[in-house]
């Protein structure tokens, strides 16, 4: 049996995220290897989705955010601000899980 290293385990969630977050855009969209750099700015466009990333390699902890227009951007994980918006995130996802299916 073959297991995945936590890259490729990355990677993966991230194309998950995107597939299930995409626009149904036809231009397939380029997915970045691993952030080797992050931003303490906070980003100001609409987020939709994120995933979290470990340290590996020449990878660094991280907080990928993906935007309402496509953008990825990589973020330092222990920002108040990125910590606020995962959080956002989380609450609207369970919202959205625990609301009936309009009639």
């Amino acid at each position: 049996m073959t297991t995945c290293g936590p890259v490729t385990k990355s990677l993966l969630l991230l194309a998950v995220v995107v597939a299930l977050t995409g626009q149904g855009s036809a231009v397939p969209q380029k997915v970045p290897e691993c952030c080797t750099r992050v931003t303490k700015q906070e980003i100001t466009e609409t987020i939709v989705a994120y995933m979290v990333q470990k340290r590996n390699h020449h990878c660094v902890n991280a907080v990928i955010f993906k935007t309402e227009s496509g953008k990825l951007f990589c973020c330092k994980d222990n920002e108040p601000w990125v910590k606020r918006k995962v959080g956002e995130l989380e609450l609207h996802k369970r919202f959205a899980l625990a609301s009936p299916p309009p009639s």
